[in-house]
């Protein structure tokens, strides 16, 4: 087995993740239990990314129903575009692994979602009761239905040599049964903006805000979430890191919109922020005008 693989064994047999500072989500209680497949929900797939970051199951665990998030797998140097050369080279491939490989990511984001819905006495997301890794009978199960965590890397990566042979990761979430029409209200909607709100508060950037990403008002994914500290966060300049900021309200609006409703009866951004946007769209909407 090559180090990477076995360091990846190592790891996944550790009480919490990721090894590094900041929040961190402890293992599933009944991870030697067996899983029950029932049904295959959909593929997690972020709107910022062509591929899809793992798959939801639902599933069975000690007669208990739960959702599974599935993980690909992921290379660590993926996110390293967005920082410069200079400030890349304070960034190791350990620091971008633990936190922007969307496992970790959740991972990370749940340990402090925990903290922030204790503060607000509210809850922000579906419950998460921890990360497990599979066995081998459910990886063969994986893979009788097509399902690939290697796929979004090719065989001669260099990464994928050394970490062929990984467990494959997942995470239990609470499984939010929801019939029939799951549309947003207005209520809801107003709810909606306060997690965010509480989220961005706590140190968390979910930067995928999108009504995929909920049910019942709940958010379900945190795969491309940044939850400080950060490591990117951490080196870019200060102007891209207060945009990014309020890139989740901004995304929170865009939804808002999508959903049938006027900005004037549910508003995110802070005033500033929102006349620069309607700014933005009126330069686009005029040049479409005058094509």
């Amino acid at each position: 087995m090559a180090e990477g693989a076995k360091a990846n064994w190592l790891l996944l047999k550790s009480k919490e993740l990721p090894p590094c500072d900041g929040p961190k989500l402890g293992m599933f209680a009944h991870c030697r239990a067996p899983i029950e497949w029932l049904e295959l929900l959909q593929k997690s797939t972020p709107e910022s990314q062509s591929g899809s970051q793992g798959f939801v199951f639902k599933v069975k665990i000690l007669s208990q129903v739960y959702a599974l998030k599935v993980f690909k797998f992921y290379k660590p140097s993926t996110e390293r575009h967005l920082m410069s050369d200079i400030d890349g080279q304070k960034v190791t491939d350990n620091d971008l692994a633990f936190h922007t490989d969307p496992f970790y990511a959740e991972c990370r984001a749940y340990g402090r979602i925990k903290i922030a819905e204790k503060a607000r006495r509210r809850q922000i997301a579906a419950r998460c009761h921890g990360f497990i890794p599979l066995k081998r009978k459910d990886e063969l199960f994986l893979a009788e239905m097509g399902i690939d965590p290697w796929e979004d890397i090719p065989e001669d990566d260099e990464y994928r040599i050394q970490a062929e042979g990984s467990p494959i990761r997942a995470i239990v979430k609470d499984f939010i049964d929801v019939e029939g029409d799951d549309s947003m209200d207005l209520r809801t909607l107003k709810g909606i903006v306060k997690n965010v709100r509480a989220m961005n508060k706590h140190g968390i950037l979910h930067r995928d805000i999108r009504a995929a990403n909920f049910r019942a008002g709940l958010i379900v994914d945190f795969g491309s979430a940044w939850t400080k500290p950060h490591c990117i966060m951490a080196v870019v300049p200060p102007h891209l890191f207060k945009r990014w900021e309020l890139d989740d309200l901004s995304m929170f609006e865009d939804m808002v919109e999508e959903q049938g409703f006027s900005l004037l009866s549910v508003r995110a951004l802070p005033d500033q922020s929102y006349l620069r946007k309607l700014r933005s769209r009126k330069r686009v909407w005029r040049f479409e005008d005058e094509r």
